[in-house]
């Protein structure tokens, strides 16, 4: 008998990754193709579309090859949120897609407020009035390319993008939707309100389904293409971050994920939407029916190891090619060698100003206590643990939202280290358990194809059979305590830095940070 298979696909910011896995969550086969980030200007970012398909269809072909056709039950999607690529009435693509990283359209979230209350549209969507998201880029289409924006018949997201090639048809998820700053989270549909506020026609907002159910089927077409045998189901699938969550087994109230990478997300499901009346955390919709979601982004994270790496870590980065390892592995052993609390020096991890804990945009990273006697060691440790420290309050913050914190998975990057993880937990005070997929936002297209098609009965039952723990990191009570006392000292130590950013931001806008004094 042929095993049975769950294709998922993740079109994410830096390339598309295919996976396949069996209904016992078993990793049969994956591939990965990266494609490139557009900048025509300072600050803007834009993908090709195209770019995506043509990964896709790379990284199925490769997938596919590695299996038998008849085992393949259906495919799941997941991608990069807020980016959409505007469509005429014949499906072609009027403009390339402008991303979460772009920062054009910095005027338009000025110009909705001016609109509509922020604090309705908050209420309704569940997100604070911003930029990053798709209804301050379609107003940027309207004031800066109205020919563009009057020939748009419907926007897809860049997953939706996927499957509209895959079979012809058009639609988004409820989580996608909940991205866009136009979707009503309570009544889970388009806000006729907000829409009308930004003069933005609901028409071209593509129709919103459960993403578990069923979209389409591969076309003859998008078989040839991709080598998916013609009718394969292709099941909606979702965001990125709720992906990501289920991916980890986390769809309950009370377990929260932690997702790492450059930056960390956390993600605390909600059994019902309760938008944070600060605007500090977005409340969107999860990939799960009848469920919701905070998301909390700590700026920074992963990416401050991956600076340190990029400008300290010459000589490590050449060992570990000798060694045939990864510097982060090396730069673990070294940071082992430093003790708890890396002899009074303490690191701030924020490179690009802070979301949480702080939520300060003027924000700067800094160590500060070294001297003469702290090595390279030092330096490592102190940074895993600055990390560790903005989960603290970060919690707190979700704490303070109503949620009961009774259980935390980890996922990402930063989970294969297990002295990062180990410091986490005795920081926290808390146990930390790691799955065995880290890279957990394609499994949870996988779990939603599944679904889909009926493969399992439930979602309980889906995640039981499909996601498995690999390592539980319980906080050791003696440095636990040790980590109390150190995170006092480095919150009484932040409480006075932060009277600096002021000043180093008048620096900036002096000019005076690129002069090289000729």
């Amino acid at each position: 008998m042929v095993d049975q298979v769950v294709i998922g696909i993740d079109v994410g910011t830096g390339g598309c990754k295919t996976v396949a896995f069996d209904l016992e969550g078993h990793l049969i086969a994956e591939a990965f193709r990266e494609y490139p980030i557009h900048h025509p200007r300072m600050d803007w970012a834009e993908q090709d579309p195209d770019d995506w398909w043509r990964t896709t269809c790379a990284t199925l072909r490769e997938v596919v090859s590695k299996l038998d056709p008849g085992s393949i039950l259906a495919v799941g999607l997941t991608s990069q949120r807020e980016a959409f690529v505007p469509l005429d009435r014949r499906g072609r693509k009027l403009y390339d897609s402008i991303i979460w990283l772009d920062m054009r359209a910095i005027p338009q979230e000025e110009e909705i407020k001016r609109l509509i209350s922020p604090e309705r549209v908050l209420r309704v969507t569940g997100l604070p009035v911003d930029y990053i998201f798709s209804a301050a880029k379609l107003l940027w289409f309207k004031k800066n390319l109205p020919n563009v924006f009057r020939s748009i018949d419907r926007i897809l997201f860049a997953k939706d993008y996927v499957a509209f090639k895959l079979c012809g048809e058009i639609a988004t998820d409820y989580s996608m939707a909940s991205r866009t700053m136009l979707f009503d989270i309570h009544r889970l549909c388009w806000s006729e309100e907000v829409c009308e506020a930004l003069d933005i026609p609901i028409s071209i907002l593509p129709k919103v389904i459960g993403s578990w159910e069923i979209v389409g089927e591969v076309t003859g077409e998008a078989s040839e293409s991709t080598g998916l045998p013609s009718g394969t189901p292709v099941v909606s699938g979702g965001g990125d971050r709720p992906c990501e969550a289920l991916g980890a087994g986390v769809f309950v109230e009370g377990d929260i994920n932690i997702g790492t990478g450059t930056g960390t997300v956390i993600e605390a499901p909600l059994s019902k939407p309760r938008p944070d009346p600060r605007g500090l955390i977005d409340c969107c919709c999860h990939v799960v029916p009848k469920t919701w979601e905070y998301e909390v982004i700590i700026n920074a994270t992963g990416g401050s190891l991956r600076w340190f790496r990029d400008n300290f870590g010459y000589e490590e980065v050449s060992r570990s090619r000798e060694e045939g390892t990864s510097p982060y592995a090396i730069f673990d052993r070294m940071a082992s060698d430093a003790p708890v609390g890396s002899n009074g020096l303490f690191y701030y991890p924020y490179l690009w100003g802070a979301r949480a804990p702080k939520f300060d945009p003027l924000a700067r990273s800094a160590f500060i206590g070294f001297t003469h006697a702290h090595g390279k060691p030092a330096f490592l440790r102190s940074i895993l643990e600055g990390v560790a420290f903005q989960y603290i309050e970060t919690l707190d913050v979700v704490r303070d939202l109503g949620v009961q914190i009774k259980r935390i998975m980890m996922t990402g990057g930063e989970a294969k280290s297990c002295l990062w993880t180990q410091i986490k937990a005795d920081v926290l005070g808390v146990s930390i358990e790691v799955p065995e997929v880290l890279d957990a936002a394609a499994l949870g297209a996988c779990i939603l194809a599944a679904m889909g098609v009926g493969a399992y009965r439930d979602f309980d039952s889906a995640v039981r059979k499909m996601v498995r723990v690999s390592r539980v990191y319980h906080p050791r009570p003696e440095t636990h305590e040790k980590y109390v006392k150190l995170y006092e000292a480095y919150q009484e130590v932040y409480n006075r830095y932060k009277e600096c950013f002021g000043v180093l931001a008048k620096i900036a806008s002096l000019g005076l940070e690129g002069s090289n004094g000729s």
